[in-house]
């Protein structure tokens, strides 16, 4: 039995320990994370006997056989030869290294310990692309003449604007986060590449400071003969497949669909032959979709165990890894994951690619744990924030701006009024010293996330109650709490919300977001009235503008960009309000008013210019000049289809709420506004003009 430890309990650690569950030959022991809280509920999760904050624990407990790297990419070299050089079997999250340099020094260090390394390169092992290799390896489209594969996939950090992510730092970190999926597939399918030729895209900018190539087309030479990648990131419209070619046939996996065809040179009559290859792909094809619905329901209800591709990819990949340390050692030299992490290092070079940061790093400022500032704001660098900072900075105020990542950040942070300080709002002797630096403190952050209501709760409601604890041990003036309008009950058409409008009674029938914003609102405004706590509160409506995310979730569900599956008809008005002027109000509560004024009171908002989701939709259509397509939904269907997926989850065996029509009707946000209150108290005045209010929201969107 080997004795495994994960090092990191990330995200990809869940994947790799479900998947490892599995192996009768391998068992998950311990776990090694620095944010203790994060390893013991993973730990508890998946019985693992011993926590650690770090590696050096681990190999100093001197039983472990096998160790998973689940770090951040930068981190991999070194805990990586940490514990070859210990004589422990590694297995690392794709890319090997961040460098040749880094990748030479891995292969060297397993060569002098004779242990195991490889990269889980796990979409080699995704049941689409087993069943290309099977057809390669049968002979039966011939000797292998070409390959093409095709990478057109959407961005999700890119689209949301999470500049701060590892990938966005270089152009190399984007190919070694991205690049390295088919890279892979072309290498496991036509043998070792040698690039041949390059040509990149021009960089776009996305934002202050972040510049990035996102579309290449690749050639390389290979013992098989020539490959090609189409590399383009970022796309609305998604395409993965491998094609094939042999001097008999070829083969072509879909990796999105989870098929794999292949086509024959036949013996009829062209027009025969056209039909009879058409008839056969088309039933190939419906056999593996109605197959893999099938999987599908059926690892819903626990009849199969999961069946996704990507879960099956890691799956596989954690299985072949065990089954070559007990049997045949092959793919153990971690020569596959230096080779892609090679090949792309040429890509930047041939391209003639800066390998520098997109962005230049933060300025280093004197006296930056001592001087005073004018405001802190926590959870900044958003889009709210950074429309704040701005509004900040011209009114001539020094802002300390706390996030828990600083990279690629907008030039405005780079101003010297700025100072931009790393930490967690869920650090609280973290947050009572810093809170001491500044009279006012503008709370942006939502404390994270999770997969539950209790996670949930703990981020939102715990997040801001620390915080609201430490504006009261630093003796803050001022504590501005932003909110959001998911916290009222918004589905009567009938009603006028105003700034006494209560969150919704009925809180518990809500979704887990609105009901742990509510929550949050009601503890902050008990400690105001019990304990004097200087807070307000703001409730930010649909929010748009300039580095906003265009497709928003307050106008519709957008499974894909293109069309927007409506909360309703979308005929009524909505409650936008331009990012600009929501920044503009925070300040004026900030600086403008009175603190007694506004202290124990809610804001909402809202601007003046409500256009409806059609509306939104046809006006951004014409600014992206694309076909946009609004799709209006009955609130039963909605409703059917969430009692549907209740249903599976609950056969399945999963504790989950029964689905709530309050919650889809103040999805449709049918509610009035009145934002006069808001006017006054803070003397506010949004934008008011139609064409004004487009330019600034949606027109902007097209640069």
């Amino acid at each position: 039995m080997k004795k495994v430890a994960f090092i990191g309990t990330g995200n990809i650690a869940a994947v790799h320990a479900e998947a490892l569950s599995g192996i009768e030959a391998a068992a998950l022991v311990a776990v090694a994370d620095p944010v203790i809280d994060r390893a013991k509920g993973f730990a508890d999760k998946w019985k693992a006997e011993r926590i650690y904050a770090s590696v050096d624990e681990v190999i100093a407990a001197g039983d472990i056989d096998v160790a998973h790297v689940l770090t951040p990419p930068a981190t991999h070299k070194a805990l990586a030869e940490q514990l070859m050089q210990a004589g422990i079997d590694v297995l690392v999250e794709k890319p090997l290294g961040v460098s040749v340099s880094e990748t030479d020094a891995l292969l060297a260090a397993r060569a002098e310990k004779d242990v195991a390394l490889r990269t889980n390169q796990n979409y080699i092992f995704n049941p689409a692309h087993l069943k290309l290799k099977k057809i390669i390896e049968s002979g039966d489209i011939g000797k292998l003449r070409a390959a093409t594969c095709r990478y057109v996939m959407p961005l999700r950090q890119l689209a949301g604007r999470q500049f701060g992510h590892w990938m966005f730092d270089t152009p190399l970190n984007l190919l070694l986060e991205q690049a390295v999926h088919p890279l892979s597939l072309l290498d496991d399918a036509m043998g070792p590449l040698k690039l041949e030729a390059v040509w990149a895209a021009p960089a776009k900018d996305y934002a202050d400071g972040v510049s990035l190539t996102t579309e290449w087309i690749v050639t390389f030479s290979s013992p098989n003969g020539p490959a090609q990648l189409h590399l383009a990131l970022g796309a609305s419209f998604e395409d993965w497949h491998l094609d094939v070619i042999g001097d008999d046939g070829k083969a072509v996996a879909d990796y999105l669909a989870n098929t794999t065809t292949r086509h024959r040179a036949g013996a009829y009559l062209e027009v025969s032959e056209n039909l009879r290859t058409g008839l056969g792909k088309g039933a190939s094809m419906i056999g593996q979709s109605i197959g893999g619905a099938a999987k599908y329901m059926g690892a819903q209800v626990k009849l199969l165990g999961r069946s996704d591709p990507f879960y099956l990819s890691i799956k596989n990949s954690v299985e072949d890894f065990y089954d070559s340390l007990g049997g045949e050692r092959h793919d153990l030299d971690g020569a596959r994951g230096a080779r892609l992490v090679a090949l792309c290092e040429e890509m930047i070079a041939a391209a003639r690619l800066k390998t520098a940061r997109s962005a230049a790093p933060l300025k280093a400022k004197a006296n930056t744990s001592d001087d005073q500032s004018d405001v802190i704001v926590l959870g900044g660098t958003g889009f709210i924030g950074a429309a704040l900072t701005k509004k900040l900075v011209a009114e001539g105020k020094k802002v300390r701006v706390v996030a828990r990542n600083a990279a690629n950040l907008p030039a405005i942070f780079h101003d010297d009024k700025v100072r931009v300080v790393k930490g967690s709002i869920g650090d609280q002797d973290f947050l009572e010293g810093l809170l001491t630096k500044a009279p006012v403190v503008i709370n942006l952050a939502h404390g994270g996330g999770g997969d539950s209501y209790d996670a949930i709760h703990r981020a939102l409601v715990g997040g801001a109650q620390k915080v609201a604890e430490a504006a009261l041990a630093s003796q803050t003036k001022r504590l501005l709490h932003v909110s959001t309008i998911a916290a009222l009950y918004l589905g009567d058409a009938d009603e006028v919300v105003t700034s006494q409008t209560p969150v919704d009674s009925l809180r518990e029938q809500r979704g887990d977001y609105a009901r742990a914003k509510a929550e949050a609102e009601l503890m902050l405004l008990k400690m105001a009235s019990d304990q004097n706590l200087p807070v307000s509160i703001y409730r930010p409506g649909v929010v748009v503008g300039e580095g906003g995310p265009p497709f928003h979730s307050g106008v519709g569900f957008y499974n894909r960009d293109r069309v927007c599956l409506g909360w309703n008809d979308g005929r009524n008005p909505l409650p936008f309000v331009l990012v600009e002027d929501c920044a503009d109000a925070l300040y004026n509560a900030a600086f403008a008013v009175e603190a007694d004024a506004i202290a124990g009171k809610s804001f909402n908002l809202v601007g003046d210019v409500r256009l409806s989701a059609r509306e939104y939709t046809t006006e951004l259509a014409t600014a992206l000049e694309r076909p946009l397509e609004y799709r209006p939904q009955a609130r039963w269907m909605q409703q059917g289809s969430e009692i549907m997926k209740w249903g599976i989850k609950r056969i399945g065996g999963r504790k989950v709420d029964f689905p709530s029509m309050r919650d889809l009707k103040s999805r449709g946000m049918e509610a009035q506004f009145n934002t006069s209150d808001e006017k006054q108290a803070l003397n506010w005045a949004p934008v008011q003009d139609r064409q004004t209010f487009i330019a600034r929201a949606i027109t902007v969107q097209q640069s």
